[in-house]
């Protein structure tokens, strides 16, 4: 039997906790230090450039969120038809779902970048930056906008290697990038005196060494699916296939990109320069925190959706219990962190006073919920892998658009600018809620309607013992 075979089988009949672990911890492992993107770049200018500094950072933050929200629309929407597809024994078509993948990557990657240059002074002012932020936005926001086509293929080729099952290669790709960023970023910033551009010039090189790397295992022929060259498909069940299940993913980051745009222009509103700042702190602080779950929830995707094609659906639903378990100990975990030093965190990113004091008091209030976020997170790639977009749809939206940005819209009208913190918690709480509905409403559906053999019965219990 070759390692290729193995490796399916064990998404099959892997004991769950066991094959769990296997899965996620490097992908964990991973998407933290994927995470790193987000805290290098400001912990680097904070220190090297300033405070403003930061809030031009902050302003270019939404426009990062959406290159990501597409490259993970593409990646993971298509790990999910890729895993299924496997499941069913169907490597060929697997192969054309990647070639389709790519073609929109490479399509998106040129022509994105050629709108947003042309409209880039109008685009930065209306993330929120003020004048003296405008010049530490401009920079950053160019060579991020460059690199839009690295990211989507980075995010698609991680995506797709975690789909056959070989994590540890999608782990090591990311890590590469990132710490390529971490060594780029001060011989730019400190050592070229690049600024805020020298940032995102490091971001750039790093997602397209991520890129070079990863496509080498796909076309040198060491990767389950056969494909060796890439062949311009545009197929069109494919693609809308892809992106019905990738849209629950974009609108959710999508969603956050607009939270933070919104956020820029209250704090435009009610604070200033060094509240946007703050925020551009605190934002990424928030995002680097979910890159655990995010990474848990990547791992159980392909066990998920291979089990969910095999029709294994007791392991199915063992598997996102489990994983819910896991999730909550690591928010625990992260929370007790933040509360007891909220302000050595804060230094982290800045030896300036007064934003560290000012932003004790809104990471304690916006991290509230931490043990519990990963529910969300967990729950809508849940309906992403067994091919329900639609209810992933509703959870991806439900944080952001349907709670956190009308929340921060009314609260501060009573509340002023305290309020725009207290918006996150109550948003939490209430997506949370939300998810645990559907997620075992599905789950108890799944498992009820399945009415297995009693042999097949014991089979599916042996499999799913830990």
């Amino acid at each position: 039997m070759s390692v290729l075979e193995s490796r399916q089988i064990n998404l099959e009949k892997e004991p769950v906790t066991k094959l769990l672990l296997r899965m996620s911890l490097p992908m964990m492992l991973a998407m933290i230090i994927n995470g790193l993107y987000y805290l290098a770049d400001a912990v680097f200018v904070g220190w090297g450039v300033g405070g403003q500094a930061l809030g031009g950072l902050a302003v270019v933050f939404p426009l990062q969120m959406l290159a990501i929200a597409l490259g993970m629309a593409i990646g993971i929407g298509s790990a999910s038809l890729v895993s299924v597809e496997l499941g069913h024994k169907n490597k060929e078509r697997a192969a054309s779902i990647i070639n389709s993948a790519i073609s929109i990557s490479l399509l998106l990657g040129i022509l994105l970048p050629i709108i947003l240059l042309i409209f880039k002074e109008k685009v930065i002012y209306l993330f929120g930056a003020t004048t003296d932020i405008y010049l530490y936005a401009e920079g950053y926001y160019t060579y991020i906008v460059y690199g839009f086509i690295f990211i989507f293929l980075s995010f698609l080729e991680t995506n797709i290697i975690k789909a056959e099952g070989n994590a540890k290669l999608a782990a090591l790709g990311m890590f590469l990038g990132s710490f390529l960023n971490i060594i780029l970023d001060p011989i730019l910033i400190f050592g070229f005196h690049m600024g805020t551009d020298g940032a995102a010039l490091a971001t750039v090189i790093a997602r397209m060494v991520t890129t070079l790397y990863l496509a080498n295992y796909y076309f040198s022929g060491h990767s389950l699916v056969p494909l060796k060259r890439f062949k311009w498909q545009w197929e069109s069940r494919i693609i809308k296939s892809i992106a019905g299940l990738g849209s629950g993913v974009f609108l959710n980051q999508i969603s956050f990109s607009l939270l933070a745009m919104g956020m820029n222009l209250s704090l435009r509103h009610y604070g200033g320069s060094a509240d946007i700042a703050l925020y551009g702190v605190i934002s990424r602080i928030y995002v680097f925190i979910t890159m655990p779950f995010l990474g848990l929830a990547q791992g159980i995707q392909p066990i998920i959706g291979y089990n969910f094609g095999a029709q294994q659906y007791l392991r199915v639903k063992k598997t996102v219990w489990r994983a819910i378990q896991f999730s909550f100990l690591i928010g625990s975990f992260l929370f007790l962190t933040l509360m007891l030093f909220p302000s050595q965190i804060l230094g982290l990113f800045t030896h300036e006073v007064e934003i560290i004091v000012r932003g004790i008091e809104p990471l304690r209030i916006v991290m509230l919920l931490t043990p519990f976020i990963g529910i969300q997170i967990l729950s809508y790639l849940f309906f992403l892998s067994i091919k329900q977009p639609v209810k992933g749809l509703l959870i991806s939206l439900s944080r952001q658009m349907l709670f956190t940005i009308p929340l921060v819209i009314t609260i501060p009208l009573f509340f002023g600018k305290i309020g725009i913190w207290i918006a996150y918690p109550m948003a939490d709480f209430l997506a949370v809620g939300l998810s645990l509905y559907l997620l075992n409403q599905k789950l108890n559906d799944l498992t009820q309607s399945f009415i297995p053999t009693q042999q097949s019965y014991k089979t599916q219990k042996k499999v799913v013992h830990a």
